[in-house]
Order: C-alpha cells, then structure tokens, then sequence
C-alpha cells in the first residue's frame, strides 16, 4: 500500500492511498475460504461449495470488508508513524472511490481529508492574571448547613394538617374534562414534597388539608419535567407527552419531619462522642466542613478559568471547513447547515478549550504515567475496604485487583483524568500564584457554571 500526503491548506491536507492487488489478495482469499468452509447450499455438502460459486456470491463484499479494514489500519498507522495529530477523523473525499471497478479490481485508488490540529505556544507565568475562587462561608451558609442536619438526623412523624414542608402520600386521579374520576384513567399512589412544589397556587391548595381530602391539580405543575411527572403517575416517559387535564389528589398520609435539636447530641451523631462540646465550636466546625468541600470545586474552577483564558489569550486556527463537514457527516442525527453554522461557534470555542488543555499536559508533563495509575488503582481499592472496616488485601491480591481496575478502559479514563486534573492543578498554582478571591455563594455558583 502507497499512501502520499497532499497539503490543500495550512491546516488541512489530502492523503492519496494506492492499493494493490498484492495488498487486498490474501485477506480476500483467507476470508473466502472460511466462507467456503461454513458455506451450506443445496446440492452440497457442507464445506464442499465451489470456490467460483463462494467468489460469485460474496466475493465484492469480502473484498470492499478487507479492503476497508486495510485502509484503517495503514491510515491510523502512518499518522501516528509521522506523528500527524489530526482533529476529527479523515473523511473520504467526494467521489472517493467512484473510479475503481470493483468486479474486475487492479490497483484501487482512494483520497481522505484531514483536518490537522493547530500549532500552540503560550507562556504560563502570573501575568496571566487568573485568581483562585474561595466561596466566603458566610454565617447563613452555615446556618442552611445546620438546618440540612437537623433534618438529616430528625425524625418523621404523622400530622393532622398539612404544612408547607410536609410530604403527602395519596392517590392521583386522573379526571375527565367536566372533573369526573375517568374511567380507565390513570389512578397511582404517590408522594409529594410540599418543600419543593414551586407552583405557588398548588402549594397552597395543598397546605392545611387533613387526610381523606382531595385537591384538583394540574400535574404538570406538582411535578419537576416529564421524567418526575411519568414516575408520579406510575407511566412510562411516552404517555406523559401527550398527557392533558387535571387529577384528583387524595390524601392518605401526611408525613412531617421534626428536626432534631442543636444539642450534644446532635454534635455527637454528627462528629463523634465529645469530639465538639458547645454550639460555638459546632458551627466553626461545619463552616471548616464547608470551606473544604468547596475548595475542592475551587481546584476545579481554577483549571477552567485558566484554560479558558490561555484559550482567550492564544491566537491559532481551525480547519473550519472541514470540521463543519466533519460534524455533519458523523453526526447521529442528519443535521442542516443552517443548524452547524449556528452551534458550530461553541464548538469551536469548546475544541480550542480542549486543546489548550492537550497542549499544557504535553508541554510541561503532566500526563499520567504507568506507577502512578497504578498507586491510585490501589489506593482505591484499599479505600473501599477501609469503608466496610475491613483490612486492605495483601500485596499480590491488591495488585490483581488494581490491574482488573485499570483493565477496564472507562475506569482507567476516569483514574487518568483524575491524576492529570490534580497535576494541572498543582501546576497552575506553582506558576501563576494565584491571588484568593472570596466571593459569594451564588457568585460561585454562576462562577462553576460558566467558567
């Protein structure tokens, strides 16, 4: 097999591939013998088919098969030899193969466009200006993270009238346009939250009722999208679209949680036996709780402004054009040019993202290496015995554990992301030494979902 690379553009090219017979020929005949060994038609014994009668009947499409699994391999063979990196996949080019007699094959010629990824070059130093993000645990934090404990750790009791936190259990009812009970319709017991109804008018419909009323609801408005609302009714996810009216709601239970009080007790379910003795040090001790949890999302939304304003900061190119081909020809779904031209900047946005990224761990390192995926396996795996209070395994049994681990390509995905999120982590901070920059809840909040 030939294959020469044309360049049509600075960041797209063209490889021209050749094949001969004397490439395609001996896959093409092993994969019809085995045809003929398993071959079964009438007037032939098993395996005894002729051969013209096999190539007759299966011959083009064995040859295309072997054809195409030559291609792939030889492709994916001389970008990664001449270390070509490649956004996308080639794609044929138009009328690819229309030239080639596939009934009487010689030499068969094919093309295949690339979209070669950009050169990129920064300098990361701290007059990149990115500060690190600290959520400001202010005392109401505090106060919301004592009052989520209270309940956690509060006990369910029955109520006589329905309050505007309680849980109601009853049957819903589906009625018939003049409010009678339809018959054959939908009838499901169900529980709902008053908490968290956000529809005002049938949060209070609901409130003050006692058992044994009934409410007509519109069930669209008592139930958070299609997914919650099939679960509510007892149907599947179908029925829920085409679902008009309203349903009868009757009461049979009315649940309220009683929290629990901000005692001793309390500290000790919460921190262990005498670990906090007074109020004071509780409420110090769950605000550290928080700063913690949230300065882990900090580690997170660091990496993201910083990558996001190396991206900003770096001016490189895109093969466009062919990633908007790209994108219409792989994609699941047909989709118009119209729909590319108008996502096809986030995209691009979140491509330059992803290579800034690629560029940072290969420039300074910071890929996963083979020791360290397979300290984190087994400390993973230690972890998870420490959590039913059982003793780590000995060392060859933690090691086959660890390698079943990283044998598994989502797991060792997720291992490797992991250890190079904590890398760049480290290395934005040791580089850029970041300024603290407490903000609010909420400004962390927009924060997380926008950097």
């Amino acid at each position: 097999m030939n294959i020469e690379r044309q360049d049509t553009g600075t960041l797209t090219a063209t490889l021209n591939v050749k094949l001969t017979p004397e490439d395609y020929t001996p896959g093409v005949e092993k994969a019809l013998k085995e045809q003929r060994k398993n071959a079964t038609l009438p007037g032939f014994r098993p395996g005894q088919v002729p051969m013209s009668l096999i190539r007759k009947r299966v011959g083009k499409a064995v040859l295309v098969n072997e054809v195409e699994r030559l291609i792939d391999a030889n492709l994916r063979e001389y970008l990664q030899n001449n270390a070509i990196r490649v956004l996308g996949q080639p794609l044929p080019t138009p009328g690819n193969s229309e030239a080639n007699n596939w009934d009487e094959p010689g030499d068969l010629h094919f093309a295949y466009e690339l979209g070669l990824a950009p050169t990129i070059e920064f300098e990361l130093n701290e007059k990149l200006g990115v500060e690190y993000p600290v959520v400001d645990v202010s005392d109401e934090l505090v106060q919301r993270e004592v009052t989520d404990m209270q309940r956690r750790f509060g006990t369910v009791e029955e109520a006589e009238v329905s309050g505007d936190k309680d849980m109601l259990l009853g049957d819903m009812i589906e009625l018939n346009t003049d409010g009678s009970i339809k018959e054959g319709g939908i009838m499901n017991r169900t529980s709902m939250s008053l908490e968290f109804i956000e529809d005002e008018g049938s949060k209070n419909a609901l409130a003050g009722k006692r058992v044994g009323e009934e409410v007509v609801l519109d069930p669209h408005k008592v139930s958070k999208g299609h997914d919650d609302l099939a679960r509510m009714l007892g149907v599947d996810h179908d029925r829920v679209h085409t679902l008009e009216g309203r349903f009868l709601f009757r009461i049979a239970e009315i649940k309220r949680m009683v929290p629990v009080a901000v005692d001793q007790a309390l500290f000790d379910r919460v921190y262990g036996k005498d670990a906090v003795t007074d109020e004071a040090a509780f409420r110090n001790k769950v605000k550290e709780g928080l700063e913690n949890m949230f300065r882990r999302d900090s580690d997170r939304i660091f990496k993201r402004l910083v990558v996001k304003k190396l991206a900003e900061n770096t001016a490189f190119e895109l093969p466009d054009s062919f990633l908007k081909r790209w994108i219409r020809e792989t994609s699941q779904t047909p989709v118009t040019p119209e729909q590319i031209e108008e996502s096809y900047g986030e995209y691009a946005n979140g491509l330059k993202r992803q290579l800034v990224e690629e560029r940072v761990i290969e420039k300074y390192g910071l890929e996963a290496k083979g020791e360290e995926l397979d300290a984190f396996a087994k400390r993973y795996v230690s972890d998870q015995f420490a959590q039913y209070g059982m003793p780590a395994p000995d060392d060859t049994q933690l090691q086959q554990m660890a390698a079943r681990i990283l044998g598994d390509r989502e797991q060792l995905g997720r291992i490797r992301n992991s250890i190079v999120e904590q890398k760049l982590n480290t290395h934005f901070k040791a580089l850029l030494s970041p300024k603290e920059n407490k903000v609010s809840f909420d400004t962390f909040v927009t924060l997380a979902r926008t950097a």
